[in-house]
């Protein structure tokens, strides 16, 4: 089964997914952060079906909660509302979005260009975070 992660911003939130070993992240597409959200949900989750949703919990370099939280808490109440709590995992974000932005820059991307992926690429960056991580808690 796979795993699929979000990274979620004020404006769109970041789509990612495992493959069925759980080795590799792949950041998939964004999703508008609007009133269509529920159904853009359910589909990548229909469509993957998977194990467990990751999403990126934003906090400060010194561990403190950011100002970014509440987007976060009102995307998990509304994927809550579709999936199972037990099977959703926050986890640390801190610097992703740095980390997609030099991948990009390091790939050339043009500053224009890289606002269409950054999402897709912080989404995937969290992902293999957390999935690096299983891997060395077996």
């Amino acid at each position: 089964m796979r795993i699929l992660g979000f990274d979620v911003g004020t404006k769109r939130i970041g789509v990612a997914v495992s493959d069925e070993t759980k080795t590799i992240a792949t950041g998939i597409n964004y999703i508008e952060n609007n009133e269509n959200i529920i159904g853009e949900l359910e589909r990548y989750i229909k469509e993957y079906s998977p194990e467990i949703i990751v999403v990126g919990n934003p906090k400060n370099m010194d561990g403190t909660i950011n100002s970014k939280n509440q987007f976060v808490g009102d995307f998990l109440e509304k994927l809550k509302n579709i999936f199972d709590e037990s099977k959703i995992v926050l986890w640390d974000e801190r610097l992703s979005s740095i980390q997609a932005e030099r991948v990009l820059i390091k790939g050339d991307v043009r500053r224009k260009d890289r606002k269409k992926i950054m999402d897709k690429i912080s989404a995937a960056i969290i992902l293999q975070n957390y999935l690096d991580y299983l891997k060395l808690k077996k």
